[in-house]
């Protein structure tokens, strides 16, 4: 068996050529296809210019060294080539040992079979076997490898063919090479020609250039002398547009005031419509207190009759009582009655004219005489349980109501005549002057917490430009919560 084997690998060996002694490349051809192509380019060379012959050389030198790269490429696969022999080789004889030394173990191994085949025959054939099959793997996996390196062989072979194809490439290039300077050298004839004309007409554009330029300084002149006019109309038109500002501004002021003299127009007509109702109210409320006015009057003469008459000093005491105190609650509704028309107008107009109030001081300073006067027809009464009280102790109580209500009326007519002082100051000054005499008004009426809080925020209602109206709480009257006027 393996006998066979060696003989078929002799004959492959001996069929198979080497491939580092045909497949080599000479390079004693290419060297001397290069020499030649230098010498006949350097022949061309010596009839060109400089130039040509700079740019010539270049190429060539490029050429050479694309050429040499090539040679190095070939070297490098023939050194492959060779290592794969020496490889092949190298496997080759370590299949011939391989194989000797296999022989010699089949050898011995035959004659231990002989020996030991009568005692362990079928053990024997059984390891035979296997040992057929273990030689057999072995044999298939060396034909593998033989087959893998004849493929790299083959490819080899065909990468040194590809290197001679290229090595007529190159050669072709040559050919084209020379060609294509022949072409160069014409072409640098055309491009000298045209380089003369290109010089002419360097020189014609120079003088356009210098022509170009003259004009050039002459239109700069203009140019700053527009740029001067230019940055005069910039700064007027900056001014005619700070002027049209102003007067836009101007506009809408004039537009704001006009339309603020119109609402005030407007509130002035609604303040004359007001003045009108309350003139109306005040002559009917006037036609009213001069009733009352009357009707004091007659009781004042009532009480002179009953003065006059001799009645008992307790029944005429408890009857002067009861016409001071009467009195007085009519002089309170007087009190009342002028001073609730003045503070309606005040605080639905906002101001009084001076003729309505000089009118209501003298209707008030009638009345205050008319109440003082009654009130010093009342004192001489009043002294007479004084008088009696030292002669009869009985009637000590009487007598001290009627001093305690005689002081009443003392301090009544002070806080009433500083009341009124008060009240009259407060109708007639400012807002920010009243605004100082809300306090004293508040403790002269005795307003409460809420009802000064309320007139001042009245005030400063009145006082504002902006704000919301100030709505009336608890036991507020009315018309503190009158629409809102200008007061004077």
């Amino acid at each position: 068996m393996f006998a066979k084997l060696k003989k078929k690998i002799a004959e492959e060996a001996a069929i198979a050529p080497r491939p580092g002694g045909a497949a080599r490349i000479p390079r004693s051809i290419s060297k001397e296809s290069i020499t030649s192509v230098g010498a006949d380019s350097g022949d061309d060379f010596a009839s060109d210019g400089s130039s040509s012959r700079e740019d010539l050389s270049s190429q060539l030198f490029r050429r050479n060294e694309q050429i040499r790269k090539l040679e190095v490429k070939l070297s490098d696969y023939a050194d492959q080539i060779r290592n794969l022999q020496k490889i092949k080789e190298k496997l080759e004889n370590a299949l011939e040992k391989h194989q000797d030394s296999s022989m010699r173990k089949l050898q011995e191994q035959n004659e231990a079979h002989q020996a030991n085949r009568a005692k362990m025959a079928e053990g024997m054939a059984l390891a035979l076997e296997k040992k057929d099959q273990e030689w057999m793997e072995k044999l298939s996996h060396i034909e593998k490898e033989k087959k893998m390196l004849e493929t790299q062989l083959q490819e080899m072979r065909e990468q040194s063919l590809n290197l001679f194809q290229k090595r007529d490439e190159i050669d072709e290039l040559e050919g084209f090479q020379q060609q294509e300077m022949a072409k160069v050298k014409h072409m640098l004839l055309k491009k000298e020609e045209s380089l003369s004309k290109a010089e002419q007409e360097l020189e014609a554009r120079t003088r356009e250039l210098i022509h170009t330029k003259e004009m050039l300084q002459e239109a700069s002149t203009e140019s700053s002398g527009l740029q001067k006019d230019l940055q005069e109309l910039q700064e007027r038109f900056l001014e005619l547009e700070a002027q049209r500002d102003e007067l836009l501004t101007a506009e809408r002021n004039a537009e704001n005031k006009i339309t603020a003299l119109e609402l005030r127009e407007q509130e002035l007509q609604t303040v004359i419509q007001h003045l009108s109702v309350d003139l109306q109210n005040m002559t009917f409320e006037f036609a009213e207190r001069s009733k009352l006015v009357q009707q004091l009057q007659e009781k004042v003469s009532s009480l002179e009759k009953k003065l006059e008459r001799n009645l008992s000093g307790d029944e005429h005491i408890q009857e002067l009582l009861k016409e001071v105190s009467e009195l007085e609650e009519s002089a309170r509704d007087l009190d009342e009655h002028l001073h609730l028309p003045e503070n309606r107008v005040i605080e639905q107009n906002g101001e009084v004219t001076a003729t309505d109030v000089i009118q209501l001081q003298k209707d008030n300073r009638e009345l205050e005489q008319q109440v003082v006067e009654k009130n010093k027809k009342i004192r001489p009464d009043s002294e007479v349980p004084e008088v009696r009280e030292k002669t009869n102790s009985e009637v000590p109580n009487a007598s001290v109501t009627v001093t305690n209500n005689s002081d009443l009326n003392d301090s009544r007519e002070i806080n009433f005549e500083y009341l009124k002082h008060v009240v009259l100051k407060f109708m007639s000054c400012r807002e920010s002057e009243a605004f100082h005499l809300i306090k004293a008004v508040s403790v002269l009426l005795n307003f409460s917490q809420e009802e000064e809080n309320m007139l001042k925020e009245t005030l400063e209602y009145k006082m504002s430009w902006f704000g919301s109206k100030p709505s009336p709480k608890g036991s507020i009257r009315p018309s503190i919560s009158s629409p809102r006027t200008l007061w004077s």
